[in-house]
């Protein structure tokens, strides 16, 4: 009963409201129902065996943007991004992005859902498979999803990304593309457990890294400080509810 009565004020206090993984530098405040075939990403940071995403996942939202103006027939588009922040290269931790598209539309709802499913290209950057090098951590895999600004294109720096997508700077493809705050996130795990490790790897990413390296970093993207001062306070909160609580279990 203790530990229910702990998780019961844990759920209160918005311990689930972190959409995408810690340490993702774009947060997102509504969350995206994320399915691999019939197995559905929950709770968010599930461990996901990597078989089953050899195929593109199948993305809901609880949330869209409105129309702008009453001339418009259509909702707007959306981009999706689905980053590692966890790619072992020259002793660190780095981003590498897994697929960008645009012109991301709302399709059909089903009337017994309370999610509609997106309709996703495959393009401009096809999905990448997650593949962690056999033994090491479990990748953290983030899903975010903008709603597309007018004329959006992909800036010239980054034509070759289908063939260059490590290092990634979510931050900066952001910024660089004008995508603003996400629409709605979500996060999942992969680890290779197919065989012997043949290598060591950089000790795993700390939760509160917003970009590649072991260390904090100062938060790259607007909201990202607020979001990481609201995270260290819930703890701090959740950490005196588990002193009272065990004080009173001790009464």
């Amino acid at each position: 009963m203790f530990a229910k009565t702990i998780l019961t004020v844990a759920a209160a206090l918005g311990v689930a409201s972190a959409q995408t993984g810690p340490g993702f530098p774009v947060p997102a405040s509504q969350s995206l129902v994320v399915r691999f075939g019939n197995n559905t990403v929950s709770p968010a940071g599930e461990l996901i065996p990597r078989p089953e995403t050899a195929n593109p996942p199948n993305i809901s939202v609880t949330a869209w943007p409105t129309l702008s103006n009453n001339n418009d027939t259509t909702p707007p588009p959306g981009v999706l991004l689905i980053v590692d922040l966890d790619v072992p290269r020259n002793g660190s931790r780095v981003q590498l992005v897994h697929w960008v598209a645009s012109n991301v539309t709302l399709g059909p709802r089903v009337s017994t859902s309370n999610s509609t499913p997106l309709v996703i290209p495959n393009a401009p950057v096809p999905y990448l498979q997650p593949s962690p090098p056999v033994g090491d951590v479990p990748h953290s895999y983030n899903v975010v999803v903008f709603q597309q600004p007018a004329n959006f294109s992909i800036p010239a720096q980054y034509s070759n990304l289908t063939n260059n997508r490590v290092p990634f700077n979510v931050s900066q493809f952001v910024r660089d593309t004008g995508l603003g705050q996400p629409i709605g996130g979500s996060y999942f795990q992969v680890q290779n457990l197919t065989g012997t490790p043949t290598t060591t790897y950089p000790p795993a990413r700390s939760p509160t890294s917003t970009s590649g390296g072991n260390g904090s970093s100062p938060a790259p993207f607007p909201g990202a400080a607020a979001q990481l001062v609201g995270d260290r306070a819930l703890w701090v909160g959740i950490s005196t509810i588990l002193i009272a609580g065990c004080a009173a279990f001790a009464l």
